[in-house]
């Protein structure tokens, strides 16, 4: 039996690019803006309904007391570990900031198709319309698409899911970086069958 399949555009990666310290403030959180990464999901010729999940690779490095802006798609803002992820630490030890993944919910396509975003629970979903585009981390809850309107999932050959990704990293003085530090992010999408 053939699987539904995901990809990430660029190879999953989202760069951030070098980040100089000298353009970062010292004495507050740094709002480095947002990335788009697509996360499309083939299935086979016949469709299937199938949803998505998101686990923080990296949690136990999530800055526990920093808040993202713009971090969903109602240009909220996001703070709790549920709902953001861990991008490593610095040389010595501090957590350097967060991030949080949202889905561009307006954008969203099956089969070529403007869908709406629903979500819930991962265990035992009861479906609503996202207005955040944001799933809890930990494969908590769950993502798929439905017919504008409707809160029923939708079986699909492809569905595209517009990805934002919004960083924030501590102020330098707290960061306390004497060397090029790399950015350690990493989660883990899973295709679930509904």
């Amino acid at each position: 039996v053939e699987a539904c399949t995901p990809t990430l555009s660029g190879g999953g990666t989202v760069d951030y690019g070098s980040i100089h310290l000298n353009r970062l403030s010292a004495t507050s959180d740094n709002q480095l803006g947002t990335k788009d990464v697509s996360l499309s999901i083939k299935c086979p010729d016949a469709g299937a309904k199938a949803g998505w999940t998101i686990t923080d690779n990296n949690a136990g490095t999530r800055a526990s007391d920093i808040t993202i802006t713009n971090a969903d798609a109602a240009n909220g803002s996001v703070n709790s570990a549920d709902q953001s992820y861990g991008v490593g630490e610095t040389a010595g030890k501090v957590k350097i900031g967060a991030y949080s993944v949202f889905t561009d919910i307006s954008n969203v396509t099956a089969d070529g198709v403007k869908v709406d975003a629903i979500s819930g629970a991962a265990a035992s979903p009861t479906w609503a319309k996202s207005t955040t585009g944001i799933i809890k981390n930990a494969d908590a809850e769950m993502m798929t698409v439905a017919v504008s309107g409707s809160a029923e999932p939708l079986s699909y050959v492809t569905a595209v899911f517009p990805l934002k990704v919004s960083l924030a990293i501590k102020d330098t003085t707290t960061l306390a970086i004497t060397d090029d530090t790399s950015l350690a992010g990493q989660a883990t999408i899973t295709v679930k069958y509904l």
